[in-house]
């Protein structure tokens, strides 16, 4: 009867920790998908003449910014899946040029999050990231501070043109 008793107590804790991390996945691949719709918005609604724009010497392009957001995007969260996307990004920052190309290859970049956010198991295991270890989760807030970060440099960019940005999405909607 003890052998029993523990295999079930066993098998309620798997499936808590399962549903558990089910949970925080589906909660993720939400958040995830109002921050696309708050930066992509906010890259669509600038004017194509305004993608050269450098605020100051030493600044990026605004289009250089959304890609520096595209190229993370699939950087951080491929470092936390234990996927290697450098190719991609090379691709992005040498060969993606104009609006629609940039803003379609940052839609994918987030596309490419979503898709694996749910594939990612062991959220608390560690990764190497620049020499440091995080866990996945860690890294993947590092990811979302850094993306709410450059976020704000291209509302800084379009607020200089006069031009208003998306409305910020928040994660309880």
């Amino acid at each position: 009867m003890k052998k029993i008793l523990c295999v079930a107590i066993v098998l309620i804790a798997a499936t808590s920790i399962t549903s558990a991390q089910s949970i925080e996945q589906d909660r993720l691949v939400f958040e995830w998908k109002n921050m696309k719709n708050m930066v992509v918005n906010s890259a669509k609604a600038m004017p194509e003449e305004h993608f050269s724009f450098v605020p100051a010497e030493g600044l990026r392009s605004f289009g250089d910014q959304v890609k520096h957001i595209t190229t993370s995007n699939r950087f951080f969260v491929g470092t936390v899946a234990g996927i290697d996307n450098n190719a991609k990004n090379k691709n992005t920052l040498e060969n993606v040029n104009g609006k629609d190309a940039i803003i379609t290859d940052l839609e994918e970049s987030f596309d490419f999050i979503i898709a694996t956010l749910p594939k990612i198991e062991g959220f608390e295991d560690p990764v190497n990231f620049f020499g440091q270890t995080l866990s996945r989760m860690e890294l993947l807030m590092q990811t979302e501070h850094h993306l709410h970060r450059e976020q704000g440099k291209i509302t800084i960019y379009m607020r200089m043109k006069n031009v208003a940005p998306a409305k910020s999405t928040s994660w309880l909607n």
